[in-house]
Order: C-alpha cells, then structure tokens, then sequence
C-alpha cells in the first residue's frame, strides 16, 4: 500500500509514504490524483470514493477542515474497504496530530512539508502490525474469536437480564444505547461497513457475529470488539458489588465457560484479558 496525504487545493503532497514499487512518477500521479478529485466534485457534487486505475485499487478519504486529501494505492487484489479502513486509521491519527482545529492547522501549515516526516514512522507502525496480523491471525481464527467474544457478550446479557433490578438494568441499557449511538455517528465507522454490523438492542443484546473477515482489518475490528466488552463489563461494574457481581458471574457460567475453552482462548492470546475482566 502507498499512501499520499495532499492538500486538496494546490495540489501538494505533504506526505507520501511507498511500500510498493510502481511504475508511475510520484509528482505526475500527486498531480492526476488531486486534479482528478477535483473534476468529480465540481461535475458530480462529490470527491471520488474509490477507483481502478493503471491495475491498482485507489482509495479516497477527505478533511474538510483541512481541505486535505488522504489516499492510499494497493493492488486490486486487495478489497477496498481493507484499504478504506487503514487509510481511515492514518487519517485520523495525521488529523489528531497535526490539524487538530481549523485555527490549530492554519498555523501549523505554512508549506514546509518537512514539519510532517516523522509521522512517516507512525505510518510504519501501523504498517507494521498489519502485516503481523496478517502472518498471525488468519480468517479461520478471526471466527474462533469472534464465537468466544459473543458468547461472553451473551452471558453478560444474561446477568443483566437475570439478576439486576429494573431500575438498574434500565440504566445499564440506557448508557449501552447512547454508547452505540456515538459509536454509530463515528466518521470511522460510517466509512466502514463491517463495523456498522456491531449491533445492539435490549431483546437480543450485543450482536457482533455478522462481522465478515474477508472486508475488514482484523486488528481494527478487534481493538473494537475488546473495548466493546470491558465497557459493558465497567457497565455492570458501576451497578453491582464485587461480592455479588462474581456470584452473578458463577451463576451464569462465565468461569465455566472461560475454562472449558481455555485451550483456544489462550491460543488466542485472550486469557489474561478475560481474566483482568472478571477477576480483577
């Protein structure tokens, strides 16, 4: 994946990060992709998503603050949302760094691109941990933890639903509601489908198993997953007394869940987390 980070008016590349050889010269291709972006928003009222061009997959994000442009080129091979999601990643740790506010940018950007070379080494950590996810977790063990995160995720509803008052789970599923509210209007998860398909409702709970491997960053959706449950585990934390709260959770058989599968859950790297959630 090779990523550029423009300013969309003038054109210029503030950052561009390769990790792929191509065949193309990068100040031309800085030029085509702006202008092209350009043309698609006066004519369409809108920048360009995605494109296949030249035998690559390009993928477009935009700041409006900012007026900046991030785009990343990857093969086609690879599925655009894959592309979208961790570009999405580097977009908003650029923003968070280096934008901030409209005012912030204006007097941070004064065009010397060079304020801008060390998050080359922020784009390669990313880089990095993606390309261990890949060798690590295949698709295979993405769906054995998916299975166990729900089956936690259900046997919290159950303490929920078995043992809190009214009142009580009343106020738990109300901050769960608000919570997955904000979670929905997030620019990250608009822009990304599968995490879309994390959904809640007071009948069925948390559901997360429609989530498809296949069109997703793993490592994203994890690190979403993983906050998702110590939420509601804090949720449930702020309701109950540690006394009963663990008698909830023998009860509901989450200890007997947790050993009964601890072979996997520890070949998933997952033990000390489930053990910090419920012991701790």
């Amino acid at each position: 994946m090779n990523i550029w980070i423009m300013d969309s008016n003038s054109g210029v590349t503030l950052l561009y990060k390769p990790y792929k050889e191509f065949s193309v010269n990068e100040d031309l291709v800085s030029g085509l992709l702006t202008a092209l972006n350009q043309f698609t928003e006066v004519e369409f009222k809108q920048g360009i998503e995605s494109i296949e061009m030249g035998g690559l997959r390009w993928v477009y994000l935009s700041d409006k603050t900012s007026n900046l442009l991030f785009i990343a080129a990857d093969d086609k091979a690879v599925g655009s949302e894959l592309i979208r999601s961790r570009l999405n990643v580097i977009k908003h740790a650029f923003l968070e760094e280096y934008v901030r506010d409209e005012e912030y940018w204006a007097k941070s950007w004064i065009g010397n691109t060079d304020i801008f070379e060390p998050f080359k080494q922020v784009i390669d950590e990313y880089y990095t941990q993606w390309k261990q996810a890949e060798v690590v977790m295949d698709v295979a063990e993405f769906f054995d933890l998916l299975g166990i995160f729900q089956q936690i995720l259900n046997l919290l509803q159950n303490v929920i639903e078995g043992h809190l008052t009214l009142v009580k789970k009343d106020m738990i599923y109300s901050k769960i509601e608000h919570m997955f509210k904000n979670y929905a209007n997030n620019d990250y998860v608009q822009s990304n489908e599968e995490l879309k398909k994390i959904s809640f409702n007071r009948n069925s709970g948390i559901n997360i198993i429609n989530i498809n491997p296949m069109n997703c960053d793993m490592v994203v959706v994890e690190k979403q997953i993983v906050n998702l449950v110590k939420r509601v585990t804090e949720l449930i934390k702020e309701h109950v007394d540690d006394t009963s709260r663990v008698n909830y959770y023998i009860k509901e058989k989450i200890f007997d869940y947790i050993l009964n599968n601890f072979s996997l859950i520890k070949e998933l790297e997952l033990d000390i987390l489930l053990l910090k959630l419920f012991l701790l």
